[in-house]
């Protein structure tokens, strides 16, 4: 029996060790042998004092296991450091003790390398993730991968755009999304398909800004065999929509005389194929998105009025990601969790002091210029960074935001932000910043003082409470000159 039970053991990924009453090692599973790149044999009946050097454990220097055996006690996730074999180990540890009729017989130790548990753990997430995309393709089987509920904001001015945009999902009538670059237009066009009575038909999207113009007709429309040279029998895209939608991006982009022909399949619900001389029915929902305010499309002829009018039966405004107030933490967060997954990194999140700052800035790239930001980032961390910091982020956008926040004036309030959030939630090793923000939070507040007073060194000391020579003496610590202020 006592043979199953250790080829049970020899099983489990986690390492196991356990000793006997006076501390020697009685077994060890093949984990703890992959571990400590020893064999049973070199570790079995050996006292741990003969085989490790330098255990780390807080301020203790002896085996977690040889403490549950001398106290009685469970010890549980510790992390714990040592060397073996020349090997360095870091491994989150538990300790118990085995007790037979009230007397400690032995210990047990399970010892889960950190290295181990974060592999392990983004593969879970990559897995969620993938299975969750691979179910999503399965259930729709129309080209789509978004719903509502994937649509992420808490905000009231996001959650009445997306109530809007279920009701006009459900009525059958075209809908134009309206916002900037980056803003999420075509996750809306597949969230309202996916609404509405078109599901389960194809979801076409086309980006009219991406095809050259002599070929968005033919693209849209179809052609026919001789209708030019090299030109033969095609389906257009609105032919291809049928029964389901049709996903207009960018259509501002579209020349005028195009315009005229989209009115008429709207109209008509038919199409006519380039070189064709006959009709054809089309039974589809034409979703439109631009990334030009309406007014601006009347007022600047970019689009037909008749057009316009048609297409925005269902007008749709998605609101910049400056102002969404606190959504841009909810995006924050599922940036991250994707990019741990898809570059096997385990970031909790970013400094205090730099999630301040993203608040002050404008994001005129919005969803799509964090998401790049964030990428970059990634790309930056070391092997055992957990946080984002400010030396992880790109010079170039570190200067945005510098100017960002000096111009809206709101410096002291975002680093009042940042460092009134509780220190608990940071690691250790986070602290190593410190010299950083510091040096951040003083070099920003000497560049809005230097703004008020417009370069006078004068003024300036004294709305900082500092003398000219120490204000001098900084400025050349920092760079700062007084001229650009002037």
């Amino acid at each position: 029996m006592e043979s199953i039970f250790w080829e049970i053991l020899d099983m489990l990924p986690t390492a196991v060790y356990i000793l006997n009453q006076d501390g020697t090692f009685r077994f060890i599973n093949k984990a703890a042998e992959e571990l400590d790149a020893l064999r049973r044999d070199e570790i079995i009946g050996k006292q741990a004092f003969q085989i490790y050097q330098s255990i780390y454990l807080g301020e203790e220097t002896i085996s977690p296991g040889i403490t549950a055996l001398h106290t009685g006690k469970s010890i549980e996730n510790i992390n714990l450091e040592w060397y073996c074999n020349g090997k360095r180990n870091n491994a989150l540890t538990s300790a118990y003790p085995i007790v037979k009729e009230g007397e400690t017989v032995g210990a047990v130790i399970f010892c889960d390398p950190v290295s181990s548990l974060k592999r392990r753990l983004i593969q879970n997430i990559s897995f969620m993730k993938k299975s969750t995309i691979k179910l999503r393709h399965k259930q729709l089987k129309n080209g789509t991968e978004y719903m509502f509920d994937d649509i992420m904001g808490k905000s009231s001015v996001m959650q009445n755009t997306i109530q809007v945009a279920k009701r006009f999902a459900g009525k059958d009538m075209p809908v134009m999304l309206c916002g900037e670059t980056g803003t999420g237009k075509e996750l809306f066009a597949q969230s309202i398909h996916n609404a509405s009575n078109y599901y389960a038909g194809p979801f076409v999207p086309v980006n009219c800004a991406a095809i050259p113009e002599t070929l968005l007709e033919s693209t849209l429309f179809g052609t026919v065999k001789g209708a030019f040279t090299g030109a033969v029998d095609s389906v257009g895209l609105f032919e291809k929509a049928k029964d389901g939608s049709i996903f207009l991006d960018e259509i501002n982009s579209m020349p005028l005389l195009l315009q005229a022909k989209i009115l008429r399949a709207i109209q008509e619900k038919e199409v006519q194929r380039v070189g064709d001389n006959k009709f054809r029915k089309i039974s589809c929902r034409i979703i439109s998105a631009t990334n030009v305010l309406p007014e601006k499309l009347i007022n600047d002829k970019i689009m037909r009025t008749d057009l316009y009018y048609r297409l925005s039966t269902g007008l749709i405004i998605i609101p910049p990601l400056r102002d969404r107030g606190n959504d841009l933490f909810i995006l924050m967060q599922s940036l991250i969790d994707k990019y741990n997954a898809e570059q096997n990194a385990l970031v909790i999140d970013l400094i205090p002091s730099l999630k301040s700052m993203f608040l002050t800035y404008d994001w005129p790239g919005n969803v799509r210029e964090l998401s790049n930001i964030l990428e970059s980032a990634f790309n930056m961390l070391g092997d055992n960074d957990s946080y984002i910091g400010f030396e992880h982020i790109p010079n170039y956008f570190l200067e945005y935001l510098k100017k960002s926040v000096i111009k809206n004036k709101s410096v002291k309030t975002a680093y009042d932000m940042a460092f009134k959030q509780s220190a608990d939630s940071w690691e250790l090793s986070e602290y190593k910043n410190l010299p950083l923000l510091v040096d951040n939070y003083e070099r920003t507040i000497i560049e809005s003082a230097m703004e008020k007073t417009r370069g006078n060194l004068t003024h300036c000391g004294k709305l900082l409470g500092i003398s000219r020579q120490s204000l001098t003496v900084k400025l050349k610590k920092y760079k700062i000159t007084s001229g650009e202020f002037r």
